[in-house]
């Protein structure tokens, strides 16, 4: 007979809740990650509208995935 063995669990530390941030502060956070590249984008087999900020050198390689340039 084997001897009983006491499972613990541990528990997952509390997400912080990050400062709330300002649409102005917002928009001018996406225009800069969005700044100097391509963008493009393709329809998908639903109909819906895919779109990925492309950096220059990786254009031709998403245009072989058939994404246009906008």
């Amino acid at each position: 007979m084997s001897t009983p063995v006491k499972r613990t669990r541990h528990r997952k530390a509390s997400e912080v809740v990050a400062e709330p941030i300002s649409h102005a502060d917002l928009l001018a956070a996406v225009y800069s990650r969005e700044e100097g590249k391509t963008v493009m984008y393709k329809h998908d087999a639903w109909g819906h509208l895919e779109t990925r900020f492309v950096r220059t050198q990786n254009i031709k390689a998403w245009l072989d995935k058939g994404f246009l340039v906008r």
